[in-house]
């Protein structure tokens, strides 16, 4: 009985290793990705975690620049700036309307931007 036992402990062991061996290569493979795609840090824990300096600021004159001639939505000015967050890209539609840079056009549902000339 002792004997299986120990023969089952071992197994145990072994498998354990082989885990914490694999959740190492995991947590590697994830750093590595990270650095790929510009993250910082990789994701730890349950929770997102970005270090302050891998945030970037957009250039919003650039990317009005880059703005076609023609009406288009918001989610065409997204394609551009695909990292920033729906609130902050509101926010700048709303400041170019209020420069006279932006017009509003159509409904409010299907609201669609002209640049102003």
């Amino acid at each position: 009985m002792g004997r299986i036992r120990r023969t089952g402990m071992q197994q145990v062991r072994a498998i354990e290793r082989q885990i914490d061996r694999l959740n190492q290569q995991r947590q590697a493979l994830l750093a590595e990705i990270g650095e790929a795609v510009g993250i910082g840090a990789a994701r730890q824990g349950g929770g997102r975690r970005t270090t302050a300096g891998a945030r970037k600021r957009v250039d919003w004159d650039a990317i009005f620049a880059k703005l076609p001639k023609t009406s288009f939505k918001a989610s065409d000015v997204r394609a551009l700036v695909p990292g920033v967050a729906a609130g902050t890209l509101s926010q700048r539609l709303t400041g170019w309307v209020n420069e006279k840079k932006l017009k509003r056009t159509g409904s409010r549902r299907g609201t669609r931007y002209v640049r102003a000339s």
